[in-house]
């Protein structure tokens, strides 16, 4: 019997390692099985999503952030999105997360695939260099009672110190907060998600415009001066224009302001353009 079971792990090994997926050996599999109940049952309050490439000592610094800042706090989820050919190496390494594979190889993709497969009331983004920070645990109690739509609230911002994501309709229009320091109920991502893949590094801000403009969700936006993660301002997202993003903002501009604010705007926009790809001395 033993030899028996055996070859059936190492066949079901294989079969995992083909296709990417994590070896499930029937005690994982009941542990699994008991999580997922227990999550149906009542689901945590916070889902923490970080899409990630591979473990490094990044991640390992972004999730361990995580448990300690809500070590006190059983209401949460970690979920880490990774390509397929990692998920095994991740699952080994980081016990005690939840590892998803991409479906395809985009950082709005992977958010994605992280809002599908979490449970969460209330989701939340950080990127794997990032840091979540203890004050986060002020924000609990905001979200267990007075159920916002979402909550914007402030960052450290690499080296330059504390930036608050406290905006406006008018000024998300034309310029983005820091995603690190916003949290989003579910019920705002279904209404305005998903992220759109194409936008390299802006999908996020087309989602808060969305979210601002929308009448129905905006008066139950709470705005918070807690800093509640330290972005770490290596991304793309701080370096690079997102092109595609960038030609379809006057568009939307024009939408909610009209034409003589969003003209001057796509003057703007062509000038940037050219001037991002001259190539730099």
């Amino acid at each position: 019997m033993q030899g028996t079971e055996g070859r059936w792990l190492q066949t079901c090994r294989r079969r995992n390692q083909f296709w990417g997926l994590p070896h499930w050996t029937p005690a994982a599999a009941g542990r699994h099985l008991q999580t997922r109940v227990r999550q149906v049952i009542a689901p945590p309050l916070l889902s923490i999503i970080i899409p990630a490439l591979r473990v490094d000592r990044e991640l390992r610094r972004c999730v361990d952030s995580v448990h300690l800042a809500l070590e006190s706090f059983t209401g949460y989820e970690v979920i880490v999105v990774m390509p397929g050919a990692h998920v095994q190496s991740a699952a080994d390494a980081l016990p005690d997360v939840q590892i998803v594979a991409e479906c395809r190889p985009s950082v709005y993709a992977a958010m994605n695939d992280g809002i599908k497969a979490s449970n969460g009331q209330y989701l939340y983004f950080l990127g794997k260099d990032d840091i979540l920070l203890p004050s986060v645990r002020h924000l609990l109690p905001t979200l267990a009672n007075e159920r916002p739509a979402a909550v914007f609230a402030a960052v450290f911002w690499g080296g330059q110190g504390r930036r608050t994501c406290r905006t406006s309709r008018w000024q998300i229009l034309f310029f983005n907060v820091c995603h690190q320091g916003i949290v989003y109920s579910r019920n705002c991502l279904d209404t305005h998600g998903p992220y759109v893949r194409r936008f390299r590094t802006h999908g996020d801000h087309l989602l808060n415009i969305r979210l601002l403009w929308d009448t129905s969700l905006a008066p139950r936006i709470t705005f918070a001066s807690t800093p509640i993660a330290w972005y770490a301002e290596t991304g793309l997202s701080s370096t690079t224009l997102d092109a595609n993003f960038a030609k379809v903002q006057p568009a939307i501009i024009r939408r909610y302001l009209g034409t003589w604010i969003a003209w001057p705007w796509s003057v703007l926009t062509h000038y940037r353009l050219r001037w991002s790809k001259k190539p730099r001395a």
